[in-house]
């Protein structure tokens, strides 16, 4: 049986304690929430971040632009997109390439938007 010293009151106490008899601070950080990010799979974080980067890579190319190239850049913004809001909103792992996939996706969404209403 060891004992631990309280986060908030400095006490002894048990070291299974979930919180404080003393002050009521609660001792352990959520180890299956922690587990679980660990755990979780990673590639929709990566998939979210790639087609991201695919799609603001395609607007440094200067050859004419059809329809079905701004559709095809469109449909990988919006995959990117929401490969990324999935993974930020089920807290996976990888949380930097999700938000990175979500915003290159988003301003490529808008430029392809934007795109659209040009050659209509």
């Amino acid at each position: 049986m060891s004992m631990i010293f309280c986060r908030g009151c400095g006490k002894q106490i048990h070291e299974t304690a979930p919180t404080c008899p003393h002050c009521g601070s609660v001792q352990q950080l959520a180890a299956t929430t922690l587990q679980e990010i660990g755990n979780a799979p990673i590639w929709m974080s990566i998939t979210s971040m790639v087609l991201g980067i695919v799609v603001a890579l395609t607007f440094f190319d200067d050859s004419g632009w059809d329809k079905n190239t701004i559709l095809g850049v469109g449909l990988f913004a919006c995959a990117g997109l929401v490969f990324g809001v999935i993974s930020l909103n089920k807290k996976m792992a990888g949380r930097g390439m999700a938000i990175t996939g979500v915003v290159l996706s988003s301003i490529g969404l808008l430029a392809v938007l934007g795109m659209l209403k040009t050659i209509n």
